[in-house]
C-alpha cells in the first residue's frame, strides 16, 4: 500500500522536518505579529464559519497541534484512493455493535476550545459511545466507525476530516481535507445530479 518502505520513510522524515519549520516558525509569528495572525484566521474562517479565532488560538502551534498535523500529513503519504478509482471496501462498525464493511451502504447510491472534547478511543466501545454524539444532531444517513485498526481512516486519508460519494464500488467524488477544505455543497451538487 502507498509507497515502498525506504521511500515512505524518507518522505516521512522530510514531512516531520516540514511540519516542525511550520510550527516553530508559526509560534514565533503569533508571538511577534499577534494580530497579523488574528487577520489570516479570521480571513479562513470566512470560508468555514464553525472555526472562530478563539477556537483556534488555544491550541495552534502547541505540542498537540504539532502531533495531529504530522499524523495527518503522514498518513496523506499513503493515500492511494482517487476519484473514479476503487473504492476500498473496509471495515466498519455499526453502533450497535454489528461488524460491516463500507461497501454495504452502497446499496442505494484534536479538540477545540468550544468544541465537544472526545477523549482518544481505547476500544471500540469508547468509539461507538463518542459517535452517538453524531446521532443527536439526527443525521440521515447510516452513522458507523472505524475499527479500532483504524483501515478506514487509513485507506480514505480521512483526517481530520474527509466527504467521499461512493457508488458501485468506484469513488465518484473525494472532497479535500476538512476544515478549510471541507465543502458539503459540493457533495449535495454530485448527489443531486446523481438522482436527476
Amino acid at each position: 500500500m502507498g509507497l515502498p518502505w525506504p521511500g515512505l520513510w524518507l518522505k516521512r522524515l522530510w514531512v516531520l522536518l516540514q511540519v516542525a519549520l511550520h510550527v516553530a516558525v508559526g509560534k514565533v509569528q503569533l508571538t511577534l505579529f499577534p494580530m497579523r495572525v488574528k487577520q489570516r484566521i479570521t480571513a479562513m474562517n470566512q470560508k468555514n464559519p464553525n472555526f472562530s479565532y478563539d477556537n483556534w488560538v488555544p491550541t495552534l502551534f502547541s505540542t498537540q497541534y504539532f502531533w495531529f498535523i504530522l499524523k495527518v500529513r503522514w498518513q496523506r503519504l499513503e493515500d492511494t484512493t482517487e476519484e473514479g478509482g476503487l473504492a476500498p471496501n473496509c471495515p466498519v462498525v455499526r453502533l450497535s455493535g454489528q461488524r460491516c464493511n463500507v461497501w454495504d451502504f452502497m446499496q442505494d447510491g484534536w479538540a477545540f476550545k468550544n468544541n465537544v472534547d472526545i477523549r482518544n478511543h481505547r476500544n471500540l466501545q469508547d468509539r461507538r459511545q463518542a459517535a452517538r454524539l453524531l446521532l443527536d444532531r439526527s443525521p440521515q444517513c447510516p452513522v458507523v466507525v472505524d475499527t479500532m485498526k483504524n483501515q478506514s481512516s487509513q485507506l480514505y486519508a480521512a483526517l481530520p476530516e474527509r466527504l467521499y460519494v461512493l457508488q458501485e464500488g468506484r469513488i465518484l467524488y473525494k472532497g479535500k481535507p476538512g476544515p478549510w477544505n471541507y465543502h458539503p455543497e459540493e457533495v449535495r451538487a454530485v448527489l443531486e445530479k446523481l438522482h436527476s
